[in-house]
């Protein structure tokens, strides 16, 4: 089955809980199961796969093969896969934006987590911050969970309050990914470059 037309799940339907309670109990074997990006080969619009997205392809696939099959519907693994992945595209979409107005990088940092790293430029104060999103992901109820933990620190010019601005950060941009078409937080280039107008209005004081 494919979602998006971005990937693609592989699984044996027959090793999942049926809909129908009455059936018989299934010796709890979990069978093969795969999950594959698949937005690169399409001959519309093809989209490369990158840093964050290969960060929620492992993360999904390594919770969906952790599912106990037998106890597990269908519907529900698909649901687990789509809401999970409609966080990916808002997380792309933040990055995207972003990189409009800062220089943006992203790098694995572990397994389970990447950061997200943004050059914010003041130059009427010659004065240069890095801003980073460090993303963390777990297994939850319905899908994975990804936390936020934003951070800015200056690189050289006027002495901010370090602490101050991952705050602000935190509370623009919460400290979850939300899925895209849900979101209630400003996106990430948004919440920056509000951040670079504060920054700019208080060091003209």
């Amino acid at each position: 089955m494919t979602y998006r037309k971005e990937i693609e799940l592989v699984f044996d339907a027959s090793s999942f809980l049926a809909n129908d309670s009455s059936s018989p109990a299934k010796q709890p074997v979990n069978s093969r199961i795969d999950l594959w990006y698949i937005g690169a080969n399409r001959e519309m619009n093809p989209l490369p796969l990158t840093a964050e997205k290969d960060f929620f392809l492992q993360s999904i696939r390594d919770h969906i093969r952790g599912l106990n099959q037998s106890k597990t519907q269908v519907k529900d693994l698909l649901n687990a896969v789509s809401v999970s992945w409609n966080k990916a595209s808002k997380v792309v979409d933040d990055i995207r934006l972003l990189t409009i107005s800062c220089p943006t990088e992203v790098s694995k940092t572990s397994d389970d987590s990447i950061a997200i790293k943004s050059s914010l430029l003041i130059g009427p104060l010659t004065t240069k911050v890095e801003i980073v999103f460090h993303l963390t992901s777990t297994s939850g109820e319905n899908g994975i969970d990804v936390q936020i933990s934003p951070r800015a620190t200056v690189v050289y010019g006027e002495r901010f309050n370090e602490p101050k601005m991952g705050e602000f950060l935190l509370n623009r941009c919460g400290d979850v990914v939300e899925a895209k078409g849900q979101a209630t937080k400003a996106s990430w280039g948004n919440a920056v470059a509000e951040l670079g107008e504060k920054l700019l209005a208080r060091g003209r004081k």
